[in-house]
């Protein structure tokens, strides 16, 4: 599996301030129309992979970015599920999600508030680091 697939397998079984169910409230690089209320999650640049053995193997360690957009007709509601998300993914610490090692996923900064949508729902984002086996 890829991950997003991963990511949002693990967001869906332990983000608490919104149940969060894959392809109803939780999405794969996009984020439709409705609902209101819901989290879109895209793969972005992350930095360059480690190389830890030297030049004469692949490098086995990915820095992969993640972002997670957060959507809510509250502010206060679409704060508190991105906070959520934040401390969710911190605590990945040296666990395999699916079938992929991952040695931590962090935030690279606290969630942000992004923007009001054309239907005045607020957007918040915050963006991560994902160390994992490549």
């Amino acid at each position: 599996m890829g991950m997003l697939d991963d990511v949002g397998t693990f967001m869906a079984a332990n983000v608490t301030a919104v149940t969060l169910t894959l392809g109803t409230n939780l999405f794969l690089g996009r984020l439709p129309e409705d609902p209101d209320t819901c989290v879109a999650i895209y793969e972005t640049a992350g930095t360059a992979p480690d190389d830890v053995f030297g030049a004469n193997s692949a490098p086995p360690i990915e820095n992969a970015g993640l972002m997670c957009h957060t959507r809510a007709a509250s502010y206060s509601t679409c704060q508190s599920l991105a906070v959520d998300i934040m401390k969710t993914l911190s605590k990945v610490i040296n666990e395999t999600l699916t079938s992929t090692a991952y040695y931590k996923i962090e935030a690279t900064q606290s969630p942000f508030a992004l923007m009001r949508d054309d239907q005045e729902r607020m957007l918040f984002s915050c963006n991560f680091t994902a160390v994992k086996a490549l």
